[in-house]
């Protein structure tokens, strides 16, 4: 069915936990993608990868705030039923990277800083990488024909960020990139030209790495605000880059930087993907609480899909076309700090001469969300 013209009423679908509203938008020709059904495995559910030897979509599950279980959840790719649970106890991980070759799957620590390797035909941790004190890990992208993986350690104002070269079958970190500026958070790997694509938050930049020499060749301006992760597009030689502060995705040559495109999709442009066999684009927009679809060779926008609440990361089966999005819980946010007590109040109370901004954080108020912490499986 072609794709109407116009930003008609969405359709809307109660299908399990979940509904999904699809928008027609201008210039699309595609046929509609599909909402498949939406599943809630965990709680605190953050980044996702999928495996086709493995035949598992794996989801990182962090659980609630100071948990102490945590798992990755394994589910089956067509009906999203958790089949295996892989125990992390009070250390989650975050960000999440593959090797379908060796079948290793990569795990950031972002708590304690270190790089998880579980070994997935046996279920188990088989080694945790550590360099410096307490770095903020974030991403991961896996080299599977080098056993190479290469993880972001972000880096903000005056604190120069990193990637660590892990190599998979000495299951150690065996050099890093340092003292790069701006506050590296994404990564994208083009193997094939033994290169680096990192999106540089705080600069809101894209910076460029040989692998060869370990060199930044090149840093150009992103396009966008909040540059926060990014994907390199073989078949055009080009970026992609999701703007959060702006709300967009911007297109970049990957030779020059030149800016090619800015492509609104919605606010909170978080996560990307891309379907090379379909030339298909999938952003994650996660306070706009939906996912965009683009077409990587026109550059027009398709469809967007109501998948949950805060769309978070989406990974896709190259062979199937299938895309699944994870989405993180609602949080009603945090309360005020309490005021500083006037002297001679009650005993244990904040003394007057200590400000009020330096008590304890009160932590997030937990809310009831139907729609946040889920899984959804969408077909183009």
């Amino acid at each position: 069915m072609p794709i109407d013209a116009t930003f008609a009423r969405p359709r809307l679908r109660a299908l399990a936990l979940a509904s999904v509203a699809l928008l027609g938008l201008a210039g699309a020709a595609l046929a509609d993608p599909e909402f498949v059904k939406t599943v809630k495995p965990g709680a605190g559910l953050y980044e996702l990868v999928f495996s086709a030897p493995m035949n598992r979509v794996y989801v990182a599950a962090a659980g609630t705030r100071g948990a102490n279980e945590t798992f990755v959840y394994a589910l089956d790719p067509k009906t999203l039923e958790t089949k295996e649970t892989i125990a992390l106890g009070d250390d989650p991980v975050f960000g999440l990277g593959i090797n379908n070759k060796t079948k290793t799957l990569y795990g950031t620590q972002t708590r304690d800083g270190s790089l998880a390797m579980i070994d997935l035909a046996s279920g188990k941790v088989v080694a945790r990488l550590t360099k410096g004190e307490k770095a903020h890990v974030r991403e991961v992208a896996v080299d599977e024909a080098a056993d190479r993986a290469y993880v972001t350690v972000l880096g903000m104002r005056d604190t120069p960020s990193a990637v660590w070269i892990v190599d998979g079958a000495k299951k150690a970190i065996v050099d890093s990139i340092d003292d790069l500026v701006g506050g590296i958070a994404g990564i994208s790997l083009d193997a094939k030209n033994n290169r680096l694509f990192l999106s540089a938050l705080q600069a809101n930049e894209v910076v460029v790495v040989d692998l060869a020499t370990k060199k930044v060749t090149n840093r150009f301006p992103s396009g966008g605000e909040g540059s926060i992760n990014l994907v390199y597009d073989a078949s055009g030689d080009q970026v992609f880059v999701a703007n959060q502060g702006s709300g967009d995705v911007t297109v970049l040559d990957a030779q020059d930087g030149k800016l090619i495109k800015k492509i609104p999709t919605g606010a909170g442009a978080l996560g990307l993907a891309i379907d090379p066999q379909r030339s298909l684009l999938y952003v994650t927009n996660r306070q706009a609480g939906f996912t965009s679809l683009v077409d990587t060779k026109t550059l027009e926008p398709i469809a967007n899909i109501v998948t949950g609440s805060m769309p978070q990361t989406v990974a896709v089966d190259a062979a199937s076309g299938n895309a699944y999005v994870s989405n993180k819980l609602k949080s009603a946010g945090r309360p005020p700090r309490p005021a500083a007590p006037p002297a001679g109040a009650t005993p244990g109370a904040q003394p007057a001469s200590v400000p009020a901004a330096a008590a304890p954080r009160p932590r997030p108020v937990p809310m009831v969300d139907p729609y946040g912490d889920t899984v959804t499986l969408i077909t183009p």
